[in-house]
């Protein structure tokens, strides 16, 4: 567990992970599903079975949506594109796709799968409401027919021609193809998105006054999601096209404030998070080889009455428990490690000796002198 998520498994070497907002959505598609849709639809059943109805097309929704994104995830794998993790949240899910497709064939290809999947599923399901045995039981009747409905409805909705919407993935491939200029692209298809999520925060807004209160708040939220995530997602490539070629040890920060394993915890509080005003620090053995990690977090899990008694080596993360980084890599792959890390920092070392850190700061300010001098 971290952050603001759980992760679950692994699947094709992609970690998958739950967002503890998807627990949101999950009560309010069970409620709705329970409390209107299916005694609606589907009368004469008891309350109880309408719950677990509920409950059980929740969960096969979450599944189908985690099939939508692997779809996205297995093609980009099969390009040559890592997919470190995919994150189930609020309004659905995301891939982390490692880096931007090399060319419109490839972004057209992984768009489309997602799309495609749902299609797929939504045949499924609906050849199985048509089954003898489901269509003479009202409960997964019912069930089938809305994961049918559901999905044919996802596919839609993601094939509206807006970054970073499918549909707009693949206007942004045309569009890429047509014109050779992906940045150029990505802004035609960021500003469609955007203009597509204001245009549902206005409709959401019309819903709501009158008088579809929970319905026009729905489409509000995804309306600003949908807005601030197409702007996000075109600074992002704008972002990866500025460190394109640049690697770790141009913009890593190399005089590092380091730790040793042996000083208690009051020693690190006092000399070091209070000097220093950093929330993590690399632990070095006199060799200046890393040794690990230490951040606020492992301090605040000790008890303050213990804090004399235990040194950093008993409470620091050991570098089995996360990843590093050659000061020869791309800077693109810091970025990608930073950002599905709560620590929003990575040690660089050569062999096991720490020659720097990079921290998130570090990014944004490299790229802030970029955007600054128009290079």
């Amino acid at each position: 567990m971290i952050g603001n998520g759980v992760k679950l498994t692994k699947i094709l070497g992609i970690e998958i992970w739950v967002d503890y907002s998807w627990l949101v959505i999950f009560a309010l598609v069970t409620w709705s599903l329970a409390g209107g849709f299916f005694p609606k639809e589907y009368p004469g059943l008891t309350t109880q079975a309408y719950w677990i109805m509920g409950a059980f097309a929740a969960i096969l929704l979450f599944l189908c949506v985690l099939l939508h994104e692997l779809s996205h995830s297995y093609v980009a794998q099969k390009s040559g594109i890592a997919v470190p993790r995919i994150t189930l949240f609020i309004f659905g899910g995301v891939a982390q796709i490692a880096e931007e497709p090399e060319n419109p064939k490839v972004e057209l290809n992984v768009a489309v799968a997602g799309p495609i999947c749902s299609l797929l599923l939504a045949l499924v399901f609906w050849l199985l409401s048509k089954s003898e045995f489901v269509s003479s039981n009202v409960q997964f009747l019912a069930i089938f027919e809305y994961l049918a409905f559901i999905n044919i409805a996802l596919a839609i909705f993601n094939l509206v021609p807006g970054f970073p919407l499918d549909g707009g993935r693949i206007l942004r491939a045309y569009l890429w193809d047509r014109w050779g200029d992906m940045r150029k692209a990505t802004h035609t298809v960021s500003r469609i998105g955007s203009g597509f999520g204001i245009g549902l925060i206005i409709f959401g807004l019309i819903n709501f006054f009158l008088g579809n209160f929970i319905g026009g708040i729905w489409l509000v939220f995804i309306g600003m999601f949908l807005n601030q995530a197409s702007k996000s997602g075109y600074r992002m490539t704008l972002a990866k096209g500025a460190l394109t070629g640049v690697k770790i040890r141009d913009i890593m920060t190399s005089k590092v404030a380091s730790v040793p394993p042996s000083i208690s915890i009051n020693e690190l509080v006092d000399k070091y998070f209070h000097h220093y005003i950093f929330v993590c620090f690399p632990v070095i053995d006199e060799h200046g080889e890393l040794l690990g990690l230490v951040s606020l977090k492992q301090v605040k899990d000790v008890p303050k009455e213990l804090w004399d008694q235990k040194t950093v080596d008993d409470i620091m993360m050991r570098n089995s428990d996360f990843n590093v980084l050659s000061p020869d890599e791309d800077a693109l792959k810091a970025v990608n490690l930073i950002m599905t890390s709560d620590l929003g920092r990575a040690p660089v070392v050569e062999g096991r000796k720490l020659v720097g850190i990079i921290t998130r700061r570090d990014i944004m300010t490299f790229l802030s002198i970029k955007y600054e001098l128009g290079t």
